[in-house]
């Protein structure tokens, strides 16, 4: 008996998942001197998040009711500054957190179980009080997907397995040496990057509070390494080639191609932060599908390939990275596409000359393609 292939979307989102954990192997795998026990720099952290859908399409009002929880769990490794970035960022946890949510009951959209690696990077450290950034990205899995039949109405997801994003603004308070409170705001993207459609996505804006608990009382030995890497100034150039499968509304269960060229300069501004200028080319299968199907004549390839500029920022963890870029098209015959996307992505460092990355594009709230690129840096 065959064994069954595994979907398109669950291969990205394993691969999503699998490049977040390598930021975690320099925090967990073992050092020659290990200053503090690998128990000591363990937290526990539980949060409950009262969040709402964002409706950027007008049938999403019917999803929920308004209002409702999202249950957050983690476990909360303390960096210490085995390698240079923990210590250029002021050593900031490596987290691995699970997001729970039924939507306050929703029958559309069923329940949601999120696996999410993430960091939190302190913007102020003091005794008493802490505030932190953080962003992480997993897969979630949603009992309910679209069903023209049984579930017409859920035309958010497409499939049960999704990327998600999650980004967190959070303020801790100590209250005794093994304890925190925290609260702040949240943001929750889940989404399949239209690999299957239909796929508005979730957007998930949350108020939080929680409570922080850590291990033991043995107070964390931080390190400051004995060498620091100077990258402000430095400049260079990745040149790559990306891929994506995507489905379209108007031809349902067919797959589409999708073709991305790109070239992006980046510039440090300090010794862990650059600045992104990109050029991105699209050649896009359903492009041409629409055109076809609303009468506009496709004669050749530059009637289809979309050609943009974007502006971004990326962070670096060692060979990790992850960047947010907001970009305009100077190119676009197909007049049913938006003017601006943004993206997001994960990028992994190989070698010095080489690099993979994950990268999910979209027009504002709506997700256009999840693609998976290699690259060369000059």
């Amino acid at each position: 008996m065959c064994s069954r292939k595994p979907h398109i979307s669950t291969i990205f989102s394993r691969t999503f998942i699998g490049l977040m954990l390598m930021l975690l192997l320099p925090a967990i795998l073992p050092a020659q001197e290990v200053p503090s026990r690998f128990v000591d720099r363990l937290s526990l952290e539980s949060k409950i998040h009262y969040s709402f859908i964002i409706p950027h399409h007008a049938v999403m009002w019917a999803l929920t009711d308004g209002f409702f929880p999202v249950v957050e769990a983690s476990v909360l490794l303390q960096t210490y500054g085995r390698s240079n970035y923990q210590y250029q960022r002021n050593y900031p946890q490596i987290g691995l957190t699970w997001l729970y949510s039924d939507f306050g009951g929703s029958e559309s959209l069923g329940v949601m179980h999120a696996v999410v690696p993430n960091i939190r990077l302190p913007l102020l450290r003091r005794d008493k009080i802490q505030i932190t950034f953080g962003v992480g990205v997993g897969v979630a899995y949603l009992t309910k997907k679209y069903d023209r039949i049984e579930n017409y109405r859920n035309l958010t997801i497409g499939s049960h397995y999704n990327a998600a994003v999650h980004f967190q603004l959070k303020t801790n308070i100590r209250l005794s040496e093994q304890f925190r409170a925290s609260a702040g705001i949240s943001m929750a993207h889940v989404s399949n990057g239209t690999i299957k459609t239909p796929n508005y996505g979730l957007n998930m804006p949350a108020l939080f509070a929680g409570l922080e608990y850590k291990i033991t009382r043995r107070t964390i030995v931080f390190l400051k390494p004995e060498q620091i890497n100077k990258m402000k100034g430095k400049v260079n150039v990745r040149i790559g080639a990306a891929m994506a499968l995507k489905e379209n509304n108007d031809a349902w269960g067919e797959e589409f191609r999708v073709y991305i060229g790109q070239v992006s300069v980046g510039g440090y501004y300090n010794n862990t932060n650059r600045l992104l200028l990109d050029v991105d080319a699209v050649y896009d299968e359903s492009t041409k599908y629409a055109m076809e199907l609303a009468g506009a004549p496709v004669d050749n390839y530059e009637d289809v390939v979309k050609g943009g500029i974007s502006l971004g920022h990326e962070w670096t963890f060692d060979r990790l990275s992850l960047l947010m870029n907001l970009g305009v098209y100077l190119y676009n015959t197909d007049y049913t596409d938006e003017l601006v996307y943004n993206k997001l992505g994960v990028g992994f460092r190989f070698t010095r000359y080489t690099y993979a990355s994950v990268t999910l594009q979209a027009h504002w709230a709506k997700a256009e393609f999840l693609s998976f690129g290699l690259g060369i840096i000059i």
